[in-house]
């Protein structure tokens, strides 16, 4: 019987792990998806298991493989993870501790302490990364202190790919991408610099081996190919980070940008070269794409504020309804006018990333009265998101980096009330992609290259992923939604000392 010719992606991210068989013309053949926890033993930490990881990828990838019609030969693996996440591991690829994710804020004085020793701009205009706790070098200070036995037992620091990357060919590689999330890489010379690791104590063995994400990284073993139901041998292919995968695989050249939102939202802006001066309020992070970076600014919650707002105000205990489905409440947020009654979100859940850069900011819904609806609240946290987004969009216009068109992305993409209201708000017109999950679809293309399918990632990335759909902004809406922006500004600003004082309670 005549198999058909797949590639298989692997995009593990902050909550699940999806995988998919791609056709070599990028159509899906059939996906899995299994879901792991978080935990949050504080406040402001987030923590998960490896190992947790390793069965959501077994997991989804026999889903995946149960739905397939017919029998596939998979041509490669490509990897799409989620980035900045640490899991010491010792020499034989075994967590030493749970792995503190991107998300963790227990860093934030290693974040300082660090801006203060090596001089915050000087720091961002080495790395890319502005000091903050996101990072991943935060992460190492912060376990050299509180997980002293893990930190001293490492034999390497691993992110997510790179211990899903061992668990797959059992060798141990980390790609230029997910290094330049470190805060340790330096953006331009692509080198380690000697002096951070120096500061955390981390030796240059514990950090793996540098390669391209179009290369290829091992083999798939035969303890992995069992555990898989796949044959041994199947080449993977390094990928990156989901961020820059998804940049790939949404054709993010020229003058188009990127918004991507899902637990987390993201503007993302290709670059052929690093700015001689990076500004202050955006990172630049190393592309899939070789001798490219990526501009990026992004939200450490967002769709996560309306799985928030699903779970704990919209539906009770009591309620007999489905309390995963957002229909009845995108029915009772098209109720709610353009400004939600007069109420604005701010919708900083675990801090402020860019624009702002404050580990110490808040959720705040300003405006309540007697009279509002749920609505009105699930309509003020979607205008409150994309209100941030566009102060995201301004960065870039003060850069002259100015995008005349957004390509959207992620699961939130496909909630059309939200699209229209961000087109309504950026006051740009928003593309629609056929594939929206286009982190697996970068992945696939650097996979294609990685193996010779593709002569080339970007021209495989555009070919595969063509414009389908558009929202175009309402005229009367955007100047409207001007002079609420202003007052989300101004609130932002009026709150900043206290949310100081708040942490300092």
């Amino acid at each position: 019987m005549s198999m058909i010719s797949s590639i298989l992606t692997l995009d593990l991210g902050t909550t699940a792990c999806k995988a998919i068989f791609f056709d070599l013309s990028g159509n899906i053949l059939a996906d899995g998806n299994c879901e792991y926890p978080t935990a949050h033993p504080t406040p402001m930490a987030a923590e998960q298991k490896a190992d947790d990881w390793w069965e959501a990828v077994v997991k989804a990838v026999r889903q995946a493989e149960d739905k397939l019609a017919k029998a596939v030969g998979v041509e490669a693996i490509g990897l799409s993870f989620q980035r900045e996440t640490i899991v010491p591991v010792d020499q034989f690829g075994t967590p030493l501790c749970d792995a503190i994710m991107w998300m963790d804020r227990r860093s934030k004085d290693y974040a300082n302490q660090m801006a203060e020793h090596f001089g915050k701009e000087d720091l961002h205009n080495i790395t890319g990364m502005i000091p903050d706790s996101t990072f991943s070098a935060t992460k190492i200070a912060w376990l050299k202190e509180h997980r002293p036995d893990a930190f001293v037992k490492a034999a390497y620091f691993l992110q997510p790919r790179d211990y899903i990357c061992f668990k797959l060919t059992d060798n141990f590689i980390l790609d230029y991408s997910l290094a330049s999330r470190t805060m340790m890489l330096d953006v331009r010379k692509l080198q380690w610099r000697s002096e951070i690791l120096d500061y955390l104590g981390v030796r240059p063995e514990q950090l793996p081996m540098l390669v391209w994400s179009d290369e290829i990284v091992g083999h798939v073993t035969d303890k992995a190919a069992s555990a898989l139901d796949l044959k041994s041998g199947i080449p993977v292919v390094a990928g990156g980070g989901d961020r820059q995968c998804e940049a790939l695989g949404a054709g993010i050249f020229g003058a188009r940008a990127m918004e991507s939102t899902g637990t987390t939202s993201n503007i993302s802006f290709a670059a052929d070269s690093v700015p001689e001066v990076i500004d202050s309020r955006v990172v630049c992070s190393v592309h899939t794409l070789r001798d490219h970076w990526l501009i990026e600014q992004g939200l450490t919650t967002s769709g996560s504020i309306m799985q928030w707002f699903r779970d704990r105000v919209y539906y009770s205990n009591e309620d007999p309804r489905d309390k995963s489905s957002y229909k009845p409440i995108d029915a009772e947020i098209m109720q709610s006018p353009p400004g939600a009654n007069k109420l604005l979100t701010l919708p900083f859940f675990m801090g402020a990333k860019a624009t702002r850069w404050n580990p110490d900011a808040r959720g705040v819904v300003f405006g309540l009265t007697l009279s509002h609806a749920k609505g009105d609240i699930g309509r003020s946290i979607m205008e409150g998101v994309a209100f941030e987004l566009k102060a995201c969009l301004d960065v870039l216009n003060d850069m002259a980096l100015s995008p005349n068109e957004l390509v959207i992305m992620g699961g939130g993409s496909k909630a059309e009330l939200w699209n229209r209201i961000k087109a309504d708000v950026y006051g740009l017109p928003i593309k629609v992609p056929r594939i929206r999950e286009a982190a697996s679809l970068g992945a696939m293309a650097l996979a294609g290259k990685g193996v010779g399918i593709f002569e080339d990632a970007a021209q495989a990335a555009l070919r595969l992923n063509p414009i389908v759909g558009e929202y175009s902004p309402d005229q009367e809406n955007n100047e409207f939604y001007r002079r609420y922006y202003e007052l989300y500004n101004d609130i932002y600003k009026s709150l900043e000392q206290l949310y100081r004082r708040l942490e300092e309670l």
